[in-house]
């Protein structure tokens, strides 16, 4: 990993991609996006103790995973797709992509799933995370198919409108095969992650 804008050899700094999408709309977050946080869930452990004192492993299964995206909003939306302008729509039913004026984002009933994907590289011409990569870079990409947006609270505590953005998921579908999955390759192009179908296609 050389030295660029993305930082230094040593650990990814300072950029980030965001690919939010719902196999229909894919949105571009970064440029409103302060700090993103990935909390996989636990791979939860108890024990069962026995009369002799000794103890028994409980294994229980992989809880929620959390991604939360703090940004800066625009618009209430965004007016089409590609660059994501705003939050709120994500959350109230799915992206607005809507060109009129004024933006009029209704909260609503609907539950969309959603796949995100943050991709760190040093790839100069990267702008999508979900995209490939160059050959002879290095990169990232941490990505969770099959969540819901649950939350997209606001704050202009100081005085600067922010909002943050909750998707949760589970780790797992109802055949056994993951929702979630980090991929890396530290010299060469990382393979574009295929359409998202909510229910039959998570990325390839």
């Amino acid at each position: 990993m050389t030295i660029n804008a993305t930082g230094s050899e040593n650990a990814w700094q300072r950029q980030c991609l965001i690919a939010i999408t719902d196999g229909t709309s894919t949105m571009a977050m970064e440029s409103l996006t302060e700090t993103v946080d990935i909390d996989m869930g636990e791979r939860d452990l108890d024990k069962i103790d026995l009369c002799n004192l000794g103890q028994i492993p409980k294994h229980g299964a992989l809880g929620i995973t959390t991604i939360t995206i703090e940004g800066y909003p625009k618009q209430a939306g965004s007016s089409a797709t590609g660059t994501g302008y705003g939050f709120f729509d994500i959350f109230a039913s799915k992206p607005a992509i809507d060109s009129s004026q004024p933006l009029d984002v209704d909260l609503s009933t609907i539950l969309t799933r959603y796949r995100v994907a943050a991709m760190w590289t040093n790839d100069p011409n990267a702008t999508v995370a979900d995209a490939a990569t160059a050959a002879a870079t290095a990169s990232i990409r941490f990505v969770m198919a099959e969540c819901f947006c649950v939350s997209c609270k606001s704050d202009f505590t100081d005085g600067v409108l922010k909002q943050t953005l909750v998707f949760k998921g589970i780790a797992f579908d109802t055949t056994g095969n993951t929702n979630i999955k980090m991929e890396s390759h530290n010299a060469g192009a990382m393979v574009a992650l295929g359409t998202y179908t909510p229910g039959t296609t998570k990325w390839a």
